[in-house]
């Protein structure tokens, strides 16, 4: 199963960002600026992932289409969207953007060319680089260092009251980890509901 939700993972990183049709299954890049809750929402993922705002993270230049029927999305578990109805899950399912250095809240995080960053990490693989002059703990470190942070596009309700966004971090074949994340919007700011949309780990 987790080999299988890597392989998923690798093969939505490395599409394509040119612009194509909805009927060719393949997402289509949206052009126009993250709103000022999208980019919230974003700051807010990176900010709870990470411990330190000065913690380094290689973040894919371009986010995912949050497909709601894929294993890695988690929005089928019971209680994930339970009374939240997504507005724009059909549009965001088949679209991507390009990410805007905006959503960057610390010094030590950096938007990188997915494919570029894809072929670093496949070369520091923990399953190669182990026993290649290279201690289980080098290996696993420089795999992380070198990991890939992606990010979805996010659904909202049509208040806005709700965004839903997921996240993965890849660092090998058996190396990564991700989730799905609903936000709340309470008194003007995006805070995380802690609804239980599953994750998975590897």
């Amino acid at each position: 199963m987790q080999r299988a939700l890597i392989t998923a993972l690798f093969s939505t990183l490395t599409l394509g960002s040119h612009a194509v049709s909805f009927s060719d299954d393949k997402p289509v890049k949206v052009t126009a600026a993250l709103s000022t809750d999208e980019v919230a929402i974003y700051r807010a993922v990176l900010q709870k992932y990470v411990s330190k705002e000065s913690a380094n993270l290689n973040i894919s230049l371009n986010t995912y289409p949050l497909k709601p029927d894929s294993l890695m999305s988690g929005l089928s578990a019971p209680d994930c969207l339970k009374g939240i109805q997504l507005e724009n899950l059909s549009m965001v399912s088949h679209s991507f953007h390009v990410l805007p250095a905006d959503i960057l809240p610390g010094p030590g995080m950096k938007l990188v060319d997915p494919k570029k960053q894809a072929k670093i990490v496949k070369s520091n693989d923990p399953s190669k680089t182990i026993g290649k002059n290279k201690s289980v703990g080098t290996a696993v470190e420089d795999a992380f260092a070198s990991g890939l942070f992606s990010m979805s596009e996010i659904a909202f309700d049509k208040d806005h009251r709700f965004g839903v966004v997921s996240y993965s971090f890849w660092c090998g074949s058996l190396c990564g980890n991700g989730s799905t994340l609903v936000f709340e919007k309470v008194d003007g700011v995006w805070k995380n509901a802690n609804r239980p949309c599953g994750g998975w780990v590897s």
